[in-house]
């Protein structure tokens, strides 16, 4: 009688949490591949499909070649992304990796989206290196 009682119990617990963990999934997935598709750096048609109206208008197709082209410059190729961080809004979602590229080693990828009309749309983004300073306030070189 334990013996099965523990098993119902176990089997209950294992399948609670299979459902906690699955209720994103579907909305990540969707956001992992426009990520992948914006940060591919190939196509602006398909990166445009996955931003929201404001991104698309601000980040036309040219300011887009010119933003990868310089990052290539910089940065080299993007060789590996890994997600740390996924937040969930009441209207959107952040999604935060920790990124590899050719000449920088440590990098942070941000994404973020938003809800519109029940589709998920990219609405802003940076890369940034995690470890850089930030500029000195110019109110304590007054003091």
């Amino acid at each position: 009688m334990k013996k099965k009682f523990v098993m119902f119990l176990m089997t209950v617990m294992l399948s609670f949490s299979a459902v906690c963990f699955a209720s994103y999934g579907t909305d990540l997935d969707a956001e992992a591949k426009a990520v992948d598709q914006f940060f591919a750096g190939t196509d602006y048609k398909k990166a445009a499909a996955v931003m929201d109206a404001d991104l698309a208008k601000n980040l036309t197709a040219d300011k887009y070649k010119e933003m990868f082209a310089a990052m290539e410059k910089d940065l080299g190729k993007l060789v590996q992304k890994d997600l740390r961080v996924y937040q969930v809004f009441e209207d959107g979602h952040i999604l935060r990796y920790a990124a590899k590229f050719e000449k920088a080693s440590q990098m942070e990828i941000d994404a973020v989206f938003k809800n519109v009309g029940g589709k998920l749309l990219m609405m802003d983004f940076r890369v940034l290196d995690p470890n850089a300073q930030a500029p000195a306030d110019n109110k304590a070189e007054k003091k």
